[in-house]
């Protein structure tokens, strides 16, 4: 019998989740309206999609720690797209402008 201290740990597991999957989704749903307003091949969308792409990405990395890293079972809790395995790609370099390159201040 589960007590209410691993019911709640469940519970927020997977309120962490799913929050950082919707998170993920709005950013990914922010690309497809930058890219029609702006146009893919236009200035602002090549420079802001690089970094919302580069959040995704963290999130997404984020959601694999917080499936492997719980003793949670994933799979029998009903998510969807659970993998078995991390992947982390590996950072792509830009030719254009970054700027969000660090703190430049006084």
């Amino acid at each position: 019998m589960a007590t209410a201290n691993v019911l709640n740990e469940k519970g927020y597991l997977l309120e962490v989740y799913r929050e950082l999957e919707d998170i993920k989704e709005r950013i990914n749903r922010l690309r497809k309206d930058l890219a029609a307003t702006y146009g893919r091949e236009g200035t602002v969308f090549m420079t802001h999609e690089r970094h919302l792409l580069e959040i995704a990405d963290y999130i997404d990395w984020k959601l694999q720690i917080l499936e492997k890293g719980t003793g949670f079972d994933w799979k029998a809790a009903g998510e969807k797209d659970v993998e078995s395995i991390v992947s982390v790609r590996s950072p792509e370099l830009g030719t254009g402008p970054d700027f969000s390159g660090g703190y430049v201040g006084g």
